[in-house]
């Protein structure tokens, strides 16, 4: 859902608020004047994300070979103890 930014032309408050893009908000969160809020105009906000240099899989991958090698330590430790 999108977030809008209003400002009250009654008690001048500014705030973002969510919701569907064919609404409007008719009450001031803060004062609770009716009709006097104005919707600004704001630039979107979003993220790039970077592609991952990882393969799929790769830390699940990296996961498993370092219990193993724990694994492996740990048996030895038991077998020494015995």
């Amino acid at each position: 859902m999108p977030r809008y930014a209003y400002r009250c032309n009654s008690c001048s408050a500014e705030f973002l608020t969510m919701h569907g893009i064919n609404d409007t908000l008719q009450i001031c969160k803060e004062c609770t004047s009716a009709g006097s809020l104005v919707r600004l105009v704001t630039t979107p906000s979003y993220e790039i994300k970077k592609k991952s240099t990882n393969k799929v899989g790769k830390l699940t991958e990296d996961f498993i070979e370092e219990s193993r090698e724990d694994l492996k330590r740990q048996r030895t430790d038991l077998d020494k103890q015995r």
